[in-house]
């Protein structure tokens, strides 16, 4: 019987440090796998940014010089300018005014 016992024990004890090999290579191949995706998942973001940059920049003179240009115009036209924007404001303030109005429930009073 206590052959049977320890031959058990030898057994188990082997199966047990074949199944921690292959969990420690299991886990090697993950960790492998990890940093291989994370390269991956770098290099694609950093090709993205490099593509993305120069239209950023052309965006970025391209607004820069429209901005120029309606400066430019409200320097150069002050009245036309005050009044577009004054028109702008009251069209604002109507259609805000108008749609306030239009979501407003009906007042219930006390004595329904």
């Amino acid at each position: 019987m206590a052959a049977n016992t320890d031959d058990l024990r030898t057994s188990v004890s082997k199966d047990i440090a074949a199944l921690q090999q292959e969990v420690s290579r299991l886990h090697k191949m993950i960790s492998a796998q990890g940093a291989e995706a994370y390269y991956e998942v770098r290099d694609r973001a950093g090709k993205a940014y490099e593509d993305a940059l120069p239209r950023a920049k052309s965006a970025v003179a391209q607004i820069r010089a429209e901005g120029a240009a309606v400066a430019g115009t409200a320097r150069e036209h002050p009245a036309a300018t005050t009044t577009a924007l004054l028109v702008a404001g009251a069209i604002g303030f109507l259609a805000g005014y108008m749609l306030s109005g239009a979501s407003q429930p009906e007042p219930r009073h006390w004595w329904r």
